[in-house]
């Protein structure tokens, strides 16, 4: 089972009965749009008790066509990287152990 956007505002909404809907909405859109703007920069972002993402760069290389198996060149990208918080590693695995 996944998190999704709506699920996150609708955990909002429940623990935050004084706000509208809407200035949740308002607020969740712009704390990912920052991280978002942010990550295009080039800049790392790093959220305390969570995780820090980066940006790293895939070099250009020679791929195969699943098809007909021709080579075809796959240009250079930028992709993520994601590396989580040890708070929110140790999170994982005592909740992991003590569910065994």
């Amino acid at each position: 089972m996944s998190i999704v956007k709506s699920k996150i505002l609708d955990q909002l909404t429940d623990n935050y009965p004084n706000f509208l809907r809407k200035d949740l909405e308002k607020a969740l859109n712009l704390v990912l749009d920052e991280i978002a703007r942010a990550l295009s920069k080039q800049q790392n972002v790093e959220i305390r008790g969570f995780g820090t993402f980066k940006i790293k760069k895939q070099r250009a290389r020679i791929g195969r066509n699943p098809k007909d198996g021709s080579r075809i060149e796959i240009p250079a990208k930028n992709t993520i990287q994601w590396k989580m918080s040890k708070q929110l590693f140790k999170l994982l695995n005592n909740e992991s152990n003590n569910n065994k």
